[in-house]
């Protein structure tokens, strides 16, 4: 008997390793989701997709009636100064906070529809990067993020701030 007990001990040892490895490599394979070794990476494949901006490209449509603008950088940073008529909504909400009717009434805007015209920042652009890349993944057809992030923008343009 005490054999027959062992055996079966290690059957369902061995069973419970295959159908743990077996799910495993099932939610694996069943999940279409690009894991990166870094954000680095992430970032940089973000940037392949996405239409960056440059400053001075930024500088002749930022005051535009039909654009929106989004600073997608903390609360904190965006007070301590931001493009003028920049919406924040924060790159960890931004999925979220894009279509509700509040975050743009100081705009005298309706959220913005999935052809109009998005530009975003953040600090240095990659959390604009990222945040473009969101948008597009939410239908969004026309965004865009500033090259180097409201950093550039300061360094170009320190004058032209809210």
């Amino acid at each position: 008997m005490n054999q027959k007990n062992s055996f079966s001990k290690l059957m369902a040892a061995l069973l419970v390793v295959f159908v743990f490895t077996s799910c495993q490599a099932t939610g694996q394979q069943n999940r279409n989701l690009k894991v990166y070794e870094s954000s680095e990476q992430m970032l940089a494949a973000a940037k392949e997709v996405i239409t960056e901006i440059t400053v001075e490209d930024f500088k002749n449509t930022y005051t535009q009636a039909d654009i929106f603008i989004i600073d997608v950088r903390t609360a904190g940073e965006h007070k301590s100064g931001a493009i003028p008529g920049a919406v924040n909504i924060p790159r960890g909400v931004l999925e979220f906070k894009i279509d509700m009717p509040g975050i743009w009434e100081n705009t005298g805007k309706n959220p913005p529809q999935k052809d109009d015209r998005i530009f975003v920042y953040c600090s240095t652009g990659g959390r604009g990067a990222l945040s473009a890349k969101a948008l597009m993944q939410l239908g969004y057809e026309n965004v865009q993020s500033l090259q180097g992030g409201f950093g550039a923008w300061n360094a170009a343009y320190p004058n032209i701030r809210e």
